[in-house]
């Protein structure tokens, strides 16, 4: 349906308009903009409901006007209605209360714009096409994304086909009725319903996105997610003169049919869509429509011509929406995908501080520990050699030996800091080749004063031809360490014989070559209880202990590649620290 007056009503005709929509009792006088989905400058006329109806009849009548061209006679139905569009838009965006609007709308063109008699026919032909009018925007409004953000292509086919099937239904309408008034041949029905579904599915498809964009405020997002962000004014200026100069190329000068060159229209149209996305492309649509409704109009003033063409117009337009929408889609996603690494990245950050801060505790707690024992014994040599400095006639040998002592436990301890805070700092791991006796005699003399004032035999057993250790000799000697003073810890209040005996040797059947260093005493055992969270920090049975050695112990073992673990089916208390050996090959 198309046709065209000159002015709105007005007087009487405001009256007649204001009294229906208030009988109707489906729009009421007070409404907020919550209850619509629009924004910008018609969100303020939300709150005037009147006013906003007043308005929309005014477009509808001057869009119905501007677009009476090639109107098709006795029917003057026309090959393109982007009125329908606004009554689509106008329910998809404000509601099914808009629906009396509609109507109003609807028969006001039927009486002014093609002389319908203001009668019962024309009412109950302005009523059914409203009524679809306003399902169609019902189901845009529930059932997609148009009156939101973030449109998709299943959105895009649904407007479609919501666009295609309203046109049907029309032309279905508008058909019976000029049958049953005998104002066209029945053998002309299936032409001139062809044309009414062409003029109102184009209108609503090229008018439709850009009218539910502006009016829901969702094209500020998808105008956002463009590659051309922010030229899009200039572009769409652009736009227009080439399509201007190509529309004089096709049906002006006319080097060729103008349907073979009307295919040089598609290429500025894919460059917008493409650089622009779907708002893009919804503004150059119409745009196009435009210029070819006029070229033809000036050049080709026929309506079977306008029709053909219109035909080609629906094609732009899909290739156009369907292209923007599509390059608005793949810049959302990289778009999401930028988030989402900029979210690894922070995450990635966030671990790294906390492994960081897990490492650092980890390093004090290791150092809390594992320097109290040459730090406890620097302090026992310290004294001692006191007393002998002290006595007259002091043994200088002695004094010496124990000067020498206290070297050796602050080396051993400076050695052992420097390893511990080079491995957390850096992650590196110092290696040297170390025979696996000499790591536990360094042990047994860490321990010599100990072991004679408990009265602890030391037993250690080494299987001949062990190959020597590529490992951290520091840290693997305070993993065994712990061990051993763990175990002279256990046998402090035991009745003697009192033993620890260490054995090493290759741990048959591991899948790589292993050595098992065993480490056994004869004390009272680990408390049944205790096993199962005996390598957990803060697990402790010493009164005095912080339950962090065993904890510490077995992660040093893991990073040495080894493993640290309990034997509690043993008859004695037994430990195996377990580390990889790294034989060479020879020739």
């Amino acid at each position: 349906m198309s046709g065209g007056v000159s002015a709105a009503p007005g007087g009487p005709g405001r009256r007649w308009l204001s009294r229906l929509v208030a009988a109707t009792g489906v729009l009421p006088h007070e409404t907020g903009a919550q209850a619509m989905r629009l924004d910008g400058p018609l969100a303020a006329l939300a709150a005037q409901p009147f006013r906003l109806a007043l308005l929309f009849c005014l477009a509808y009548l001057a869009l119905d006007a501007g677009t009476a061209l090639f109107a098709v006679e006795p029917t003057k139905w026309t090959p393109w209605n982007p009125q329908a569009a606004l009554a689509v838009t106008l329910v998809a965006s404000a509601g099914l209360r808009f629906f009396p609007v509609v109507m109003v709308a609807v028969l006001l063109a039927e009486i002014v714009v093609r002389g319908a008699p203001a009668g019962t026919a024309s009412l109950l032909t302005a009523l059914a096409i409203a009524s679809t009018y306003s399902a169609a925007g019902y189901l845009l409004r529930h059932f997609t994304r148009w009156t939101r953000a973030g449109v998709t292509v299943r959105d895009l086919t649904a407007l479609v086909a919501i666009a295609f099937a309203t046109s049907l239904a029309v032309a279905v309408l508008l058909a019976t009725a000029h049958a049953l008034a005998g104002t066209v041949a029945l053998n002309l029905l299936h032409l001139v319903s062809f044309q009414v579904v062409v003029g109102e599915a184009l209108g609503m498809i090229v008018a439709m996105p850009a009218l539910l964009l502006a009016v829901s405020g969702a094209w500020r997002v998808e105008a956002a997610t463009t590659l051309g962000r922010g030229r899009l004014g200039r572009e769409l200026a652009i736009l227009a003169l080439v399509l201007a100069a190509l529309l004089l190329l096709i049906f002006w000068w006319r080097p060729l049919d103008e349907f073979r060159m009307s295919y040089l229209l598609f290429l500025p149209m894919v460059v917008v869509a493409i650089r622009h996305g779907l708002f893009g492309a919804a503004l150059a649509v119409p745009i196009a429509q435009v210029g070819l409704i006029a070229a033809v109009a000036v050049f080709s003033p026929r309506a079977a011509t306008a029709f053909e063409f219109q035909m080609l117009t629906l094609a732009l337009a899909l290739t156009s929406l369907y292209l923007g929408l599509l390059s608005s889609e793949r810049e959302r996603d990289a778009q999401r995908l930028a988030d989402r690494e900029r979210e690894l990245r922070e995450q990635r950050s966030a671990l790294n501080d906390a492994q960081r801060a897990a490492a650092t505790s980890e390093l004090a707690a290791a150092l809390a520990h594992d320097l109290n024992q040459p730090l406890s014994a620097i302090g026992t040599y310290a004294r001692a050699a006191r007393l002998l400095a002290e006595r007259d006639g002091a043994d200088r040998d002695k004094l010496l030996h124990t000067l020498t002592r206290i070297g050796d436990e602050s080396a051993r301890a400076g050695q052992y800091v420097r390893r511990m805070r080079d491995f957390f700092r850096t992650g590196v791991m110092h290696s040297e080749a170390v025979p696996i006796e000499q790591l536990i005699e360094r042990g047994r003399a860490h321990l010599r004063d100990r072991l004679e004032r408990a009265d602890i035999r030391f037993e250690t057993v080494v299987e001949p031809g062990l190959p020597p250790l590529r490992t951290d000799a520091v840290q693997a000697g305070a993993v065994l360490d712990n061990l051993l003073g763990n175990a002279c810890d256990a046998l402090a209040e035991a009745p003697p014989p009192r033993r620890i005996r260490v054995t090493a040797a290759r741990l048959p059947g591991a899948e790589q070559p292993t050595l098992r260093i065993t480490v056994q005493d004869s004390g009272p055992g680990v408390p049944a209880e205790l096993q199962p969270q005996l390598f957990r920090p803060l697990a402790t049975t010493k009164p005095q202990g912080m339950g962090l050695g065993l904890a510490l112990s077995r992660s040093i073992a893991e990073r040495l590649g080894g493993r640290l673990s309990f034997d509690g089916a043993a008859a004695v208390t037994t430990f195996y620290l377990d580390l990889p050996i790294h034989e060479q090959r020879t020739q």
